[in-house]
């Protein structure tokens, strides 16, 4: 592959010039404390039924605004029962790149009620919208804490032990309608080999609007592609066996977007960037 075939939505769109820095800031409204106590993961009485009339919200209004909003398609759905073949009543683990917030809905539109959970930065579980994704399925991932990022990690175990759908983004933050695959963090892959299941990877690629959409549509069109399921080499020792997997769904990703790694390095120097300070983040 020589040239780039990917749609910029917005040349002029900056990104940080550091991985893992999210773009959206927003605005502190809780203050939790996360120890052994913290419920990472929503699962009292109350809030699971909360959590129903989120899901039936989410099936009802928010799975169709997604084709209107996007003009969704959605492409290689076989890819999702050849994974249930592989893993049986193991559950589900499936990862995408990380560029709008409805990228986790575009991922669940994929299965007819089916519902994902999926974890996510401290600083939107603290934020305005934070009530709102944990009712979701937002199984919160403490930034700043060792021992909360560890219970965190046991509750997203819990999701595939149960036989449900974990969706994890690798790429960790949001960067707006971003056309290449960004570095990732190993921690689903990591959970992927513990637990001796397939990882199913998908990618969020997008489309110009073309005729009237172009007068009355701001965002572009969007596709959802679903590739073929990997499993951990067990030839390998634990710590390859980790870097292996996430080695092979990044190139499977890339590929699910047209390009391969000196394309997407590319496309990355290409787009405009800002430059942002270092955090002490732990993740």
């Amino acid at each position: 592959m020589s040239e780039p075939n990917v749609y910029i939505h917005d040349p002029s769109l900056k990104y940080p010039d550091k991985d893992f820095v999210h773009m959206i800031k927003n605005e502190k409204v809780h203050d939790y404390v996360y120890d052994e106590n913290f419920p990472y993961r929503l699962k009292d009485p109350k809030n699971k039924f909360i959590q129903f009339l989120f899901r039936v919200v989410i099936l009802l209004i928010v799975k169709p605004a997604c084709y209107v909003r996007y003009l969704l398609r959605i492409r290689g759905k076989g890819n999702i029962r050849k994974y249930k073949r592989i893993a049986g009543k193991k559950g589900m683990i499936t990862i995408c790149n990380h560029t709008t917030e409805w990228d986790v809905l575009f991922v669940m539109t994929s299965r007819f009620f089916h519902f994902a959970e999926f974890p996510m930065w401290q600083e939107g579980a603290e934020g305005k919208s934070g009530d709102f994704y944990r009712h979701a399925g937002g199984i919160v991932l403490p930034t700043y804490s060792y021992k909360g990022m560890n219970y965190a990690y046991e509750a997203m175990r819990e999701v595939v032990k149960e036989g449900k759908w974990l969706h994890v983004f690798p790429e960790a933050a949001c960067w707006a309608f971003y056309p290449a695959i960004r570095q990732f963090r190993n921690g689903v892959f990591k959970l992927a080999v513990e637990e001796e299941m397939p990882i199913l990877p998908m990618v969020v690629k997008y489309r110009p609007n073309n005729f009237i959409y172009k007068i009355f549509k701001k965002h572009p069109n969007a596709t959802l592609i679903i590739g073929e399921p990997l499993m951990p080499n067990t030839s390998l020792d634990v710590r390859e066996r980790i870097s292996d997997l996430m080695n092979r769904s990044r190139i499977e990703m890339m590929n699910l977007l047209g390009l391969d790694e000196a394309t997407n390095e590319k496309v990355r120097e290409s787009l405009p960037k800002y430059h942002v300070e270092e955090k002490n983040s732990l993740f």
